[in-house]
């Protein structure tokens, strides 16, 4: 892997972005992990990890990112302009990066398609 792969312009970074997905963002729970989704102007999929120290030690947590960001990568392409945000579900015991990449892949497709709620 290198950083070409994953770049900065690729990362959410600043609490401000983060913020804005979580408030903004549509949910979008899979069977590994939560996506937030929202789209976003800068013109590519960006990403951002929260795992937190509920999830397990920092072995558990480093290993569900790893998963995640390797997934985002092989679907980065096709996601388009949108701000991704994904945490573990709870009780996860054991990633897995074919469920994950469903998981991401699956969100963007059911951001387009209608609801079956009415908003208010």
């Amino acid at each position: 892997m290198t950083r070409a792969d994953y770049p900065r312009s690729a990362r959410l970074r600043l609490r401000a972005e983060f913020g804005r997905v979580m408030r903004e963002g549509r949910v979008y729970p899979g069977a590994q992990c939560v996506v937030r989704i929202r789209p976003n102007e800068d013109g590519c999929a960006r990403l951002g990890i929260a795992a937190p120290r509920k999830y397990g030690n920092a072995i558990r947590r480093n290993r569900f990112k790893r998963l995640v960001r390797e997934a985002f990568r092989a679907i980065q392409k096709d996601l388009g302009a949108v701000d991704v945000f994904v945490s573990p579900r709870r009780g996860l015991v054991e990633p897995d990066l074919d469920l994950l990449r469903q998981d991401l892949r699956a969100a963007p497709e059911r951001a387009h398609a209608p609801s079956r709620r009415p908003r208010r």
